[in-house]
């Protein structure tokens, strides 16, 4: 069982140098506490984040950790130059002494692509070959290559990484030619559900099941990587305020993805989204709560879904540092070892690791 910090960077009431003094501080924790890998988000333009680069910020904190993996989660490859970004992310390697970890992806939120000049419509051909292209780079040490959206001359990658090997790689976009690359190199799929219950991440991972079939290919016994909320409290107003952090992060991707955002400079506004769910029911369903209830419902998703890799989001919108810390010790202390007790116990879905 893997632990992961997810670092979506929110600036909600709280000031900028608050976001990136706090995100450091939690991966120094998150690096003291066992976790297995930090991962920084990528959007642009808006309060919903302040990370627009995740490999400068996996740079950053690289010189504040000792062992932890650093990663984007996830490079949201249609954006990039792709010499740009693989060399970027061969740096982020040396800088860290080979902690370095792919999440990539073909984005969605309008809002962002329109702004950068792309078509959306073409972001899961463009993530594919920027995809393609990293992978030759990093690992033969040569740049040529001729897509439909990329050529590059046979030029050499200069920047090595600081050790050899298959780069350990997390991907979200679920498309045929997209599944057969990942099946290739050995890629673990990644999802998502935000404020969804158990329900809605049973839905995503058989959605998952159901597109590697259609590939060709079985998901069964692999490694899946999932992302949940996760927030340790036993004070039932900051547990309301915790979910009114999660409702806007939300309310925010929503009305980002389809480009009907209002902004108050950068700041979108907080409007609800058609079939939102209530704070009440968003409480009830998320892992937020005693480290008891944390344990309960994140061992539950995680043998229910055969997850094998944990992304925690762990400082919802709204919240403070401070908040955020002392949650990560209660669940480093009272979570993590319940669960990684009740997983190891569990033998009805052993993963086949790589050799």
């Amino acid at each position: 069982m893997r632990f992961g910090l997810f670092n979506l960077m929110n600036q909600l009431n709280i000031s900028q140098q608050d976001v990136y003094r706090g995100t450091i501080s939690c991966v120094r924790l998150a690096d003291d506490l066992g976790f297995d890998v930090a991962w920084f988000a990528e959007h642009h333009f808006a309060n919903y984040s302040l990370c627009p680069s995740p490999l400068m910020m996996g740079a950053a904190v690289a010189r504040e950790t000792k062992r932890i993996k650093l990663g984007p989660a996830v490079v949201v490859a249609p954006l990039y130059n792709p010499i740009w970004v693989t060399e970027e992310f061969a740096l982020l390697d040396q800088l860290s002494e080979g902690r370095a970890v792919l999440g990539i992806g073909s984005g969605y939120q309008r809002f962002e692509f329109d702004a950068f000049g792309m078509d959306l419509a073409e972001r899961q051909q463009r993530m594919l070959e920027v995809w393609q292209i990293m992978h030759q780079a990093l690992h033969e040490g040569r740049f040529g290559f001729s897509g439909k959206y990329y050529q590059i001359p046979d030029v050499p990658m200069a920047i090595e990484l600081a050790s050899p090997r298959n780069i350990e790689t997390f991907y979200v976009a679920f498309y045929d030619e997209v599944i057969r690359h990942a099946e290739k190199v050995g890629a673990v799929p990644f999802v998502t559900v935000g404020w969804g219950d158990s329900k809605a991440l049973a839905a995503m991972r058989n959605g998952v099941v159901s597109r590697y079939k259609e590939s060709g290919f079985d998901l069964e016994g692999k490694r899946f990587a999932a992302q949940r909320y996760v927030f340790v409290s036993d004070d039932r107003s900051e547990l309301e305020k915790v979910a009114a952090g999660i409702r806007y992060a939300g309310r925010s991707a929503g009305h980002m993805r389809v480009g009907g955002q209002k902004l108050n400079g950068h700041v979108i506004e907080d409007i609800s989204v058609p079939d939102e769910p209530s704070l009440e029911t968003i409480t009830a369903s998320v892992p937020i709560g005693s480290a008891e209830t944390v344990a309960e419902r994140l061992i539950q998703d995680i043998k229910a879904n055969g997850i094998t890799d944990l992304s925690c989001f762990m400082m919802p919108a709204g919240i403070e540092p401070r908040a955020a810390l002392r949650s990560m010790e209660r669940f480093g202390k009272e979570v993590m070892p319940v669960v990684r007790k009740a997983i190891a116990a569990d033998t009805s879905n052993r993963v086949r690791e790589p050799a």
